[in-house]
C-alpha cells in the first residue's frame, strides 16, 4: 500500500514536470509535420547553375543562378538526397554539388583575393517567425486588393525576407511554406517592437502667456521619442524655439524638454492614436529693445534661464512608418527677470516677463522600428 502511494507521488511529480516543460516550450511538443523544416543560406559554387522544376536532371529549367550568388534553402527530413530546395531569390531545385557554404566561399575568396563581401544581388536577410494572428491572407502583390494566394494560421512557422523597417502597413515577402506578401504587423499581431520616432514641429498657433506679449515668430523644434509598438507609454526628448514681442521689445526663448507620453485611445487598427503628455524643461530667454543697437549702455541684451514644465495632448495619424500629428502644448515657468534691479536715483532697463506660452503644433515624423 505504501509502495503504491510512493509510486503515485512519483507519477504526479513527473506529470507536473512534464506539463511545466510543455508550458515553457510548447512548440517542441506540438509541432505539425508542415513545421518540420529548417532554413539556411548557401552560395553558388559553379559559374552558371540551372534551377530545376523538380529534383531530377531531366526536369525543366526554371532559371539560372551564378557564381557566388546567395540562395536561401529549405530542408526537410524527407528531401531527396543530393538536391536542395531553393525558395529565394528563385524557387526550385539545385544539385547539392553546385553549392557551397559561407566558409567554403570565404576560403575561395581569400585564396583568389576576391572581395569577401556579398555581391549586390545578395544583399538580403531572412527570418523564421511564427504567426500570432488567428489567420493572415497571403497576397499575390503588395496590395490588399490583389489576389489571395495562401493562408497562414495561428502558430504557423513562416519564412520571410526581412525588411529594413517593419511596422504598420509595411509588406514582407513570404517565401515558405506559402509564397506571396503579408503585412508584417498582421502576421506578428500582439508582439511589441522597440522604435525611435523623429518628429519636426511647427507652431501653427502661438499665444504667449504674458498678456502684453504677441507672437513674432512661430515656434519651431523637434523631438526624439522612444517606445514600443504595443506600449501605451513613451518618452520624448526635444527642443523648441519661440519669439515674442511688446512694441520694440523682443524676447526669444529656447527650451529643451523631456515628456512622458500616454496613448489612451486607438482607432482604425492603430492608425489613429490619441495621447496626453506631461514633463519638464529647461528654458533660456533673451530680451532686447531692437529700436536701438544691441550693446547700447541702456538697452543691452539681457538674459535669464531656469526650469519649467510642460503639459498637453494631441492626436497622431500613422501612415506606414510616417506620421502626422496635431498637438496642444502648454509651457509654464516662473517669471523671468531681465536686467539689474534699479537702485535709488538710477536708471535701469529691468523687466519681468513670463516666457511661457500656449502652442498648437503640427508635427511631421518617421518611426524607425528596431
Amino acid at each position: 500500500m505504501r509502495e503504491h502511494k510512493y509510486r503515485s507521488k512519483i507519477s504526479l511529480t513527473f506529470l507536473l514536470f512534464f506539463l511545466l516543460i510543455i508550458e515553457l516550450h510548447p512548440r517542441s511538443f506540438f509541432t505539425s509535420p508542415s513545421e518540420n523544416w529548417t532554413a539556411y543560406v548557401l552560395y553558388v559554387k559553379d559559374g552558371k547553375v540551372p534551377v530545376l522544376k523538380n529534383p531530377s536532371e531531366e526536369a525543366d529549367t526554371i532559371s539560372f543562378v551564378y557564381y557566388r550568388d546567395k540562395i536561401l534553402v529549405v530542408e526537410k527530413e524527407w528531401e531527396k538526397l543530393g538536391w536542395k530546395k531553393v525558395v529565394y531569390p528563385v524557387n526550385g531545385f539545385i544539385s547539392e554539388k553546385s553549392l557551397m557554404t559561407f566558409m567554403e566561399k570565404k576560403n575561395i575568396d581569400e585564396r583568389f583575393k576576391s572581395p569577401v563581401e556579398e555581391n549586390e544581388y545578395s544583399k538580403w536577410e531572412w527570418e523564421i517567425i511564427y504567426c500570432n494572428n488567428n489567420y493572415v491572407f497571403v497576397k499575390e502583390k503588395q496590395d490588399n486588393t490583389s489576389e489571395t494566394v495562401g493562408l497562414i494560421r495561428k502558430n504557423d512557422k513562416v519564412l520571410i525576407i526581412k525588411e529594413q523597417l517593419n511596422f504598420q502597413g509595411v509588406w514582407s515577402q513570404v517565401v515558405y511554406p506559402e509564397k506571396g506578401y503579408v503585412k508584417f504587423s498582421e502576421i506578428l499581431a500582439g508582439q511589441s517592437y522597440p522604435y525611435f520616432a523623429l518628429g519636426v514641429t511647427y507652431g501653427a498657433f502661438h499665444k504667449p502667456y504674458e498678456k502684453n506679449l504677441k507672437n513674432y515668430f512661430n515656434p519651431l523644434g523637434g523631438y526624439l521619442e522612444y517606445s514600443k509598438t504595443k506600449w501605451n507609454f513613451g518618452i520624448r526628448f526635444g527642443y523648441n524655439h519661440t519669439e515674442s514681442r511688446i512694441t520694440t521689445f523682443f524676447i526669444k526663448t529656447d527650451q529643451i524638454f523631456a515628456h512622458l507620453l500616454y496613448k489612451f485611445y486607438r482607432l482604425f487598427n492603430n492608425k489613429l492614436e490619441m495621447y496626453v503628455f506631461a514633463g519638464a524643461n529647461y528654458w533660456y530667454s533673451s530680451f532686447e529693445n531692437r529700436k536701438y543697437e544691441s550693446g547700447n549702455s541702456f538697452f543691452k541684451l539681457e538674459k535669464d534661464k531656469g526650469p519649467g514644465y510642460t503639459a498637453g495632448g494631441g492626436i497622431i495619424y500613422n501612415l506606414s512608418n510616417f506620421f502626422i500629428e496635431a498637438q496642444y502644448n502648454f509651457f509654464g515657468s516662473r517669471q523671468a527677470e531681465f536686467g539689474n534691479k534699479p537702485e535709488l536715483g538710477s536708471f535701469s532697463n529691468y523687466s519681468t516677463l513670463y516666457p511661457g506660452s500656449n502652442h498648437f503644433e503640427i508635427i511631421f515624423g518617421y518611426r524607425f522600428v528596431l
